[in-house]
């Protein structure tokens, strides 16, 4: 190609860009590619709230708010200890390179300290002149560092201790690093204390065994804690022990580390804790409400402590009004009378963690006060739990021999073992919650009857009137439907004293009559809707049916009904969402829980409890919107054909 024709070629090609810029199409689609993303964007920032719902109904209650967001459910794997109802949370770590699952057996407090024999070039300088201490990682170590400028320069130290006439005695970080090392605190502790003078200056001390010798340290700090790890093959030996039947047995090789060893009164070897925590005796409520009883103090004998699924409680005998005796667990103890139940009937007693037991209600059984946990959750099973008897500082403890692998990590170095996984407990939790006296199930069931009431109310009474302001000739009919648009300008607070006084006065207050029964008198909005539908729908037909034969009536059901069902179905799809989400009304005219609709059970749940289980909340939050969404889904061709029918024609 000659040199003189590339301007022509390039010329020819930006009067083809220009052309194509101008051409209709070009911009079309340009405003076609906008409005889709901003269409986008806008659903996106109305969906994102209803999505991170749905999403965190579908999380354990820990996962909702951790920072950083967890975005997809995730599951924590953990595996059971022995045969209790307590689960372990796996952890990985790099190991060599590699990912490993590991448990958490224990931690060990480190120290850094000095050997005493190889410190030097110590040196004494004003405190004024050094700066504040931080902790710092010098290779393996963590020493507490500070700046001390002189003669125009800046050095690194670490303060040992404080001299005369507020001076501190100091060292180098780099003359500091062969003397420093780390040790296990509880092993200096151990140590015999020591009085030490190096370059003039005397120091506390201790003696600690290294490499089998005796040698003279200091204590530096600062205190550190790794955790210490192990197989989680480990947790299936793990056993629950009373911390009262635990002795100590001082520290021990366990594995690459150390560990704090305990021996159990009556059984031989030596055992390594792996968490001490609070335990409560439970017992379902079914089987509390179906056979404890209360029983006086006088027929109880032989009150001695036994065990009941492995639980020690209070026993004894008790004799019925009848003669008939039979050995029983004292359940909650009185001064003077005892709840029991059979020990046969005792099946589901055991040991549950107090610190799944922090929003119990309180309850009574003829007086005697109990306390009952709603929602209580063990692996795949949720139940209503009485928590009975007195809590215990219990252990879960294992045998050192079945630790054959054992290492301290950094807790930084620590990551959860998790998998992707959609839960459905906090569905099933608030299902079984009780709130108030009564679960979630009745709350939906009184939503649905407002609904369905509401609903009947509305179409019946708003087509009839819509109708007749649409069709029917009368005196003053246009005066009267500017006073029923005026009715709207109206605010909800104003009328509802008066309202209140007159369902007070009707003795229908804590009722739900008032919650659906001023629907079958109409409402301003929809009978003017529905208004400005009907006279869109022309005369002729209601004047052939006329001829046929038909009254007013027939006129409203075969004629305008038929043709109306996109209005219709928007009157109900309002209702629907006005009703279902009513909170106020119900909040006023309603005291009983089991009248309670879905909305005021929602804010009950929440206020019931101190301790807000937001899994379940929001999982009863998602359930509660469900009904909305699918009503919308299906109907949504209907209701905005009736909106744009309504507002275009009239």
């Amino acid at each position: 190609m000659d040199i003189a024709t590339r301007p022509t070629l390039a010329a020819r090609a930006a009067t083809n860009w220009k052309s194509v810029r101008s051409s209709k199409t070009w911009q079309r689609s340009l405003r076609h590619a906008a409005s889709y993303i901003v269409l986008a964007l806008g659903a996106a920032f109305m969906l994102f709230p209803m999505l991170w719902m749905i999403s965190a109904s579908l999380k354990p209650a820990w996962q909702i708010f951790t920072d950083p967001p967890i975005w997809i459910p995730m599951h924590w794997e953990a595996v059971r200890a022995g045969n209790t109802n307590r689960m372990i949370n796996l952890w990985t770590v790099e190991v060599d390179g590699q990912s490993k699952k590991v448990i958490e057996i224990g931690v060990r407090r480190y120290t850094t300290v000095v050997n005493a024999a190889l410190l030097q070039n110590l040196q004494t300088v004003p405190a004024s002149e050094v700066g504040d201490a931080v902790a710092t990682t010098v290779g393996d170590l963590t020493l507490n560092v500070r700046p001390w400028a002189t003669n125009g320069e800046t050095r690194q130290v670490v303060a040992l201790a404080r001299g005369d006439n507020d001076t501190l005695v100091v060292v180098a970080v780099n003359d500091l690093q062969a003397a420093a090392l780390r040790m296990p605190l509880d092993e200096v502790n151990a140590g015999d204390r020591a009085s030490l003078e190096v370059g003039g200056v005397e120091f506390r001390g201790r003696t600690v065994q290294l490499d089998g010798n005796p040698v003279e340290v200091i204590p530096i700090g600062p205190e550190s804690q790794l955790s210490v790890v192990g197989a989680p093959e480990i947790a299936a030996a793990a056993t629950l022990v009373s911390t009262e039947n635990l002795a100590d047995a001082g520290f021990a090789p366990v594995g690459q580390t150390e560990l704090p060893l305990m021996t159990i009164n009556g059984q031989p070897g030596e055992f390594v804790m792996l968490v001490k925590e609070s335990w409560q005796p439970v017992i379902n409520e079914e089987q509390f409400d179906a056979n404890a009883v209360v029983a006086p103090r006088s027929q109880l004998a032989d009150v001695q402590p036994i065990t009941v699924n492995g639980v020690t409680m209070q026993g004894a005998t008790y004799t019925a009004a009848d003669g008939t005796a039979a050995p029983v667990a004292i359940l909650i103890s009185g001064t003077q009378a005892s709840v029991v139940i059979p020990i046969t009937s005792a099946d589901t007693l055991r040991l549950a963690q107090l610190g799944g037991l922090t929003s119990a209600r309180g309850d009574q059984l003829q007086r005697i006060p109990f306390r009952v946990q709603d929602g209580f959750s063990e692996g795949s099973e949720t139940h209503s739990v009485a928590l009975v008897g007195e809590s215990r500082e219990m252990a879960l403890v294992v045998p050192a021999s079945v630790i054959s692998e054992a290492f301290d990590v950094n807790p930084g170095e620590l990551t959860r073992a998790m998998y992707p996984e959609l839960r459905f407990d906090g569905y099933r939790e608030a299902l079984q919650t009780k709130v108030a006296e009564t679960y979630f199930p009745t709350f939906f069931r009184n939503s649905f009857v407002l609904v369905i009431l509401n609903t009947i109310g509305h179409v019946l009474s708003c087509v009839v009137v819509g109708y007749a302001f649409a069709r029917l000739r009368a005196p003053g009919k246009n005066f009267f439907f500017v006073i029923l648009l005026g009715t709207m300008m109206l605010p909800y607070p104003v009328t509802l004293v008066p309202i209140y006084e007159i369902f007070r006065d009707l003795n229908m207050v804590n009722t739900l009559w008032p919650l659906f029964l001023r629907s079958f008198f109409g409402n301003a909005f929809l009978i003017f809707m529905l208004r400005q539908f009907f006279t869109s729908i022309p005369r002729e037909l209601e004047d052939a049916a006329r001829i046929d034969g038909a009254n007013t009536l027939q006129i409203i059901t075969r004629v305008i009904v038929p043709l109306s069902k996109p209005a219709i179905a928007t009157v109900i799809i309002f209702t629907f969402w006005w009703t279902w989400n009513s909170f106020l009304e119900p909040f006023i005219f309603l005291s009983s829980p089991e009248l309670f609709p879905v909305a005021v059970g929602l804010n009950f749940f929440k206020d019931q409890y101190m301790t807000i289980y937001y899994d379940r909340l929001i999982a009863a939050s998602v359930l509660s919107m469900l009904p909305m969404i699918v009503l919308f889904f299906f109907a949504q061709r209907y209701f905005i054909e009736g909106i744009q029918l309504t507002g275009l024609k009239g």
